[in-house]
């Protein structure tokens, strides 16, 4: 009878972990599709806008493009970097480079010093993950430097804070197989934060599930960092002589949140993937779309955000919405995968 009943709280204790897991994955949310603004524009042949920055000086939007459905198949990608001058009616155009190895950028992060422009890119090529530096001058991305270390298992967004120094999610502790599944569906704390302080890279901060987007504080005071499969954003108060962290508040999300863009008002632009395990399927398959998400995250005090959803869509406008960029009354999404940016007029308040 004590076998039987083990059994039976075996059982049970399986049921509630895949019942808890879908629905932590939005399996059983409903999408009511409702967007406050109109999209204008829709700009395609950009594959995997997964990432995109703004110059707010000059209005340039840079994008990182992965074409990762051909990268699956073992087929060429012709993946690079591109930009759209957004108070000018040209088209989007893709940047040179001197580059002289593989490209395939995920997370990007423009920062201006002085009067130099860089564009710091995390690279995965088949020699290994990278951050690489560029310079940019007269629409080329002119190679500075490559960052590697073998802590940097998994990179998958930067934000440079200074001209040498940066922030690098790592989304998994393992690279591939079973225990990297594991951490998704079993949503294990094993991903992490490093800092690069010019010469060598140390773990900011650990224990994350599935740490994704990372960006500051317009007055750089302040780290945010989320947290797809734990659906949070983190807030830290940063040293900005050391690169030290602090946690001061962590504000649940119920969402896979995904890329952190923080417009000049010092809101903060999220997009993210309601139902995780559509994302899941689209990423596999180009005809299974995944519903879309734009959330926008007003600072109050240390109270955390006062959060507005500026977007949801089934997938049909956009399937697996990552990153959300606001410049003056527009708003510019992107995807993992399609070939789509959204341009969208936002509605006056």
């Amino acid at each position: 009878m004590k076998k039987m009943w083990a059994v039976y709280v075996v059982v049970a204790a399986v049921i509630y972990f895949i019942g808890n897991t879908l629905f932590v994955a939005g399996a059983f949310k409903s999408i009511q599709p409702h967007q406050e603004g109109i999209t204008e524009k829709i700009y395609t042949g950009i594959y995997g806008a997964e990432d995109m920055d703004l110059d707010e000086a000059t209005g340039k939007l840079y994008i990182s493009s992965a074409n990762r459905w051909n990268t699956q198949q073992g087929l060429p990608a012709d993946d690079g970097i591109w930009v759209i001058d957004l108070d000018s009616t040209q088209s989007p155009r893709r940047l040179a480079t001197n580059y002289p190895g593989e490209f395939h950028p995920h997370g990007i992060s423009f920062l201006r010093t002085d009067s130099t422009a860089k564009l710091w890119v995390v690279n995965h090529n088949p020699a290994g993950n990278f951050v690489e530096v560029f310079i940019i001058k007269n629409d080329s991305l002119l190679h500075q430097r490559s960052l590697e270390d073998a802590s940097m298992c998994c990179p998958n967004d930067v934000v440079a804070v200074s001209a040498n120094q940066c922030y690098v999610t790592n989304d998994h502790g393992t690279q591939k197989g079973f225990k990297r599944t594991l951490e998704d569906y079993g949503r294990l704390p094993f991903s992490s934060l490093l800092y690069f302080d010019g010469k060598s890279f140390t773990t900011a901060y650990g224990g994350l599930r599935y740490g994704n987007g990372v960006n500051i504080s317009n007055d750089g005071k302040q780290l945010y960092l989320a947290e797809t499969t734990g659906r949070k954003v983190l807030t830290f108060d940063r040293d900005a002589t050391t690169g030290a962290l602090k946690l001061t508040n962590t504000f649940q999300l119920d969402t896979g949140v995904d890329n952190i863009d923080v417009d000049a008002n010092g809101h903060l632009w999220i997009a993210a993937h309601p139902k995780l395990l559509a994302f899941v399927g689209h990423a596999k398959d180009s005809t299974k779309k995944s519903p879309s998400q734009v959330l926008r995250l007003t600072p109050i005090d240390t109270e955390g955000f006062q959060v507005t959803e500026l977007m949801i869509d089934d997938g049909r406008q956009l399937s697996g919405s990552s990153i959300a960029v606001r410049y003056k009354d527009e708003l510019f999404v992107g995807g993992v995968f399609e070939p789509k940016i959204l341009r969208i007029r936002l509605k006056q308040p």
